[in-house]
């Protein structure tokens, strides 16, 4: 049952994460007096500053979601499987706008889509559980290590080669063996606290 909590909480972070960004890509027209009709909200997003700044939007929404809420009735393993469930509503969510707005996104790319969803709600759980997530260095770690992957599948797909592709296969199965590694020794860190 705390599965699907933490599913609609991962619903409610990519909402909140998709108002901030809306609020960036007013501001930005605000700021630099261009015609909002020049550039589209996607297309803003695949400039490499604002895929950076999306990306750690996006993260910062997940850790706050996982440290304020998943973080008070998570114990031992379920905070990284609640965490994911967290990350499962943020890619649900992303994928029904995606589809609402008319782009088709090949299902190969879906499942990356899903693993860098998961995979940075996953990690951002081990460190919420492990460390002091109301501290601002323990948010400012993680929110970055996430965005670091996160920011580099972005940057990564928008040209796609052989090249880019192994990159893609490397930094995603990086991202799944750490968390099975977590997965796997977050009882014994939690005991050592």
């Amino acid at each position: 049952m705390r599965q699907l909590e933490s599913f609609f909480w991962g619903i409610i972070a990519a909402l909140g994460a998709l108002i901030f960004q809306l609020i960036i890509y007013i501001g930005f027209f605000s700021w630099t007096n261009l015609d909002i009709k020049t550039i589209t909200f996607q297309q803003l997003f695949v400039i490499p500053q604002f895929i950076l700044i999306g990306a750690f939007i996006e993260e910062s929404f997940k850790y706050l979601i996982i440290s304020k809420q998943i973080d008070t009735f998570s114990q031992n393993r379920f905070y990284i499987i609640n965490s994911m469930f967290v990350g499962l509503g943020f890619f649900a969510t992303e994928m029904l706008l995606a589809n609402m707005s008319g782009d088709a996104i090949q299902t190969k790319f879906i499942c990356e889509i899903a693993i860098v969803h998961l995979g940075s709600a996953g990690l951002i759980g081990y460190f919420v559980a492990t460390k002091n997530p109301g501290k601002f260095l323990t948010f400012l770690t993680t929110v970055a290590l996430v965005t670091f992957f996160h920011s580099i599948y972005n940057l990564l797909i928008i040209q796609r080669t052989f090249a880019t592709n192994i990159t893609i296969i490397f930094l995603l199965s990086l991202l799944v063996l750490l968390n099975i590694i977590n997965f796997f020794k977050i009882n014994s860190k939690l005991a050592q606290d």
